[in-house]
């Protein structure tokens, strides 16, 4: 006997109200259109008891509603019973990505036809939603008030805290020996870093279209799977070719009175999108994304319309994770990791978490590099076509980067002849200049160094998602240009001025790394707590030769890090006992102490200590720095794909007391472990 029951008539209902829509009105009927043509796909719905089963199909422009899921079907939502579907007409969308991570609802399919079909319901019920999450805002906004206690009787006084002064100087520090603390410096000294920093508070992120839908127009003309012309592509060639163009046609923007040229994105602080990864699992947010309680993005009605019909239904079927479910038959370690209740994996929207060797980059230059790459190309006469294919596909991401600063510096020549600020003029001019040397040649001074790395990074993360990729020991790779430039000057006055321009362009390096957020659909709050892209700066330490690595730099960098207070970059600090002076240490903790959370500081003989193990060679383990939210990573030396995977310990533990099954997910995936009321 069928165990169906009310709820079946009243899903078939809702559905075919749905399809009579789509099939008969035109403003909804649009968005049934791509431009690949139709979005097809059939979405299936039942309940784990067997009281519901309903199927919606899309096809070529028309909707149908049938009461029986065909095997073949491209997503099924399984809920967990009545109760939880009919939660559905209830929820905004971001809540019901929530019913996912209770594992209250189940999707087994391509889990971008999920997020269309949450578009398609928002369609109809937006309204709603906004209203159901302005309140939810509202009241989780009333109940935050409530839990901060009322505010003592009288003004409330804060005790001033003098700044320390140095007790002795690191012998790594030459051009700071007045006072390598900086205590002087406030930020009211940096009119410039004060506006960056109200921006960066006062400014609300907002997806950009820009990097997803020049990738997409480039492989639709030049294909994905296959090229032009019906051949196979290599992967690493076909990765590179859409990466130079992307580069190539990247808008070039200089931030309004910046030192450092170059945005990740068209927007004052922008969500990167990468729909070859995990980018499609915002769809079905996109209308009320701006409302969410936890870290609401602003879009643009024309972004918006370009996702939706230009964008992410290319990439239904090309993103990592269909990728993996058509070529390797829907294994069960993806199964387990659409759960959301065992572990989760990076890798599936990242390489993430590993430094670059920044070091080489300044020293010989993006050119250079390519001369290497050429020079292996040509020595290695038998070396076999994926290898040749990839060193190419190095030679074209690194011509794709140049072609970037090359632009920017034809922007800041033009908006140097518009400017009418002598000051400005002169800094544009500047800007101009160094766009065109580098990073494409050596760099020779600290603003050529600041500025080539911030042209990588916007192109590293223009190749692959931002998350925990990291910049490394930024002190020690600048203090050599530093240096060279300080020497340079004659007067005490002039050197002052230049310590003063050093400071503010680090703090303008620190305000550019805030331009960008990562895209986190609501799940993630949740997962994630928000969590930013987590650019990973190391200071101090050790040099690979085994002395103390405190130099100029780095208190110039602790400086910035103690006047902006922000998240990211994620600021830490090696503390070595036997190599690092008291006086460092205490400008650690005061810098710790006035930010209330930054530098975080590490034990450096216990890092490298539990690095002993790996046998890398002891310089390497010197070199060590921080990656992402903190893992130690030998600086361009390797990729630690650390972090790759948040593992579920007590998911582990609580199979073990059910004999193999997981009551959050209600499924039997463990082994059998007996049952612990007998004995085991």
């Amino acid at each position: 006997m069928s165990k169906k029951n009310i709820a079946d008539i009243a899903t078939h209902l809702l559905l075919k109200t749905m399809a009579f829509h789509f099939n008969l009105f035109p403003r909804f009927r649009k968005y049934l259109a791509s431009d690949d043509g139709w979005i097809n796909f059939s979405l299936g719905m039942r309940t784990e008891t067997g009281t519901v089963e309903q199927c919606i199909t899309f096809k070529d422009g028309r909707v149908s509603v049938s009461g029986k899921i065909p095997e073949n079907v491209d997503v099924e939502m399984i809920f967990q019973d009545n109760e939880v579907l009919k939660s559905m007409t209830e929820l905004p969308p971001n809540e019901v990505l929530n019913l996912i991570l209770k594992n209250r609802l189940t999707l087994r399919g391509n889990l971008a036809y999920a997020q269309v079909f949450n578009f398609f319901i928002s369609l109809f019920m937006k309204g709603k939603q906004i209203k159901m999450m302005q309140k939810q805002t509202a009241d989780n906004a009333l109940r935050e008030n409530r839990s901060i206690p009322a505010a003592s009787a009288g003004k409330a006084s804060l005790k001033k805290i003098q700044p320390l002064k140095a007790e002795s100087i690191d012998p790594g520090v030459e051009y700071l020996k007045e006072d390598p603390y900086l205590a002087s410096y406030r930020l009211k000294d940096f009119p410039r870093l004060e506006r960056f920093l109200d921006i960066h508070f006062t400014k609300k992120p907002a997806i950009c279209h820009e990097r997803p839908m020049l990738l997409t127009q480039w492989y639709r003309k030049n294909g994905f799977e296959k090229d032009s012309g019906g051949n196979p592509w290599m992967a690493e060639l076909r990765q590179a070719h859409a990466f130079k163009h992307l580069m190539e046609n990247k808008k070039p923007i200089i931030r309004k009175d910046d030192l450092i040229a170059g945005t990740t994105t068209t927007r004052e602080i922008g969500v990167v999108l990468y729909p070859d990864t995990h980018g499609t699992m915002i769809w079905g947010e996109l209308f009320t994304t701006p409302y969410r309680h936890l870290f609401p993005y602003d879009i643009s009605s024309d972004t918006r319309e370009i996702l939706h019909h230009s964008v992410f239904p290319y990439w239904i079927d090309r993103n990592m994770r269909e990728w993996v479910r058509h070529n390797h038959n829907a294994p069960l370690s993806q199964s387990l990791d659409e759960r959301f209740a065992v572990y989760f994996l990076w890798k599936t929207a990242a390489l993430s978490h590993t430094i670059l060797d920044y070091p080489k980059l300044l020293k010989v230059g993006a050119r250079g590099i390519i001369s290497e790459i050429r020079q292996e190309l040509k020595n290695d006469r038998n070396s076999d076509e994926l290898k040749e294919a990839t060193l190419n596909a190095m030679i074209m991401a690194y011509e794709g980067i140049i072609s970037y600063a090359r632009n920017l510096s034809v922007q800041a020549r033009a908006e140097a002849g518009k400017e009418t600020d002598p000051m400005r003029k002169a800094e544009l001019e500047k800007l101009a200049g160094i766009c065109a040397r580098v990073p494409e040649k050596p760099c020779r001074t600290l603003d050529e160094a600041l500025n080539a790395i911030w042209i990588h990074w916007v192109g590293v993360h223009m190749e692959n998602t931002n998350a925990g990729f990291s910049l490394g020991r930024m002190d020690q790779w600048l203090q050599p240009y530093f240096a060279a430039d300080i020497k340079k000057l004659r007067t005490k006055a002039q050197r002052k001025k230049y310590i003063r321009h050093a400071i503010e362009l680090v703090g303008c390096f620190y305000m550019r790394c805030t331009d960008h957020l990562p895209l986190i659909p609501d799940i993630g709050n949740y997962l994630f707590g928000g969590s930013s892209s987590d650019q990973a700066i190391t200071l101090g330490g050790v040099t690979p030769e085994g002395s103390d690595a405190v130099n100029d730099m780095t208190y110039i960098f602790l400086k910035v890090t103690e006047m902006l207070s922000i998240r990211d970059p994620n600021v830490n600090a090696r503390y070595h006992r036997e190599r690092n002076s008291d006086t460092y240490l205490r400008r650690l903790c005061e810098v710790n102490k006035n930010t209330t959370a930054t530098p975080s500081i590490h034990n450096d003989i216990a890092v490298m200590t539990s690095l002993e193990e790996f046998s890398y060679p002891e310089e390497h383990l010197r070199d060590w720095a921080a990656t992402g939210c903190v893992e130690p990573t030998l600086s361009g030396k390797h990729i630690g794909h650390t972090n790759c995977m948040m593992f579920n310990m007590v998911a582990a533990l609580e199979m073990a007391l059910y004999n193999g099954f997981h009551p959050l997910m209600r499924w039997h995936v463990g082994p059998k472990t007996g049952d612990i009321d007998n004995g085991g």
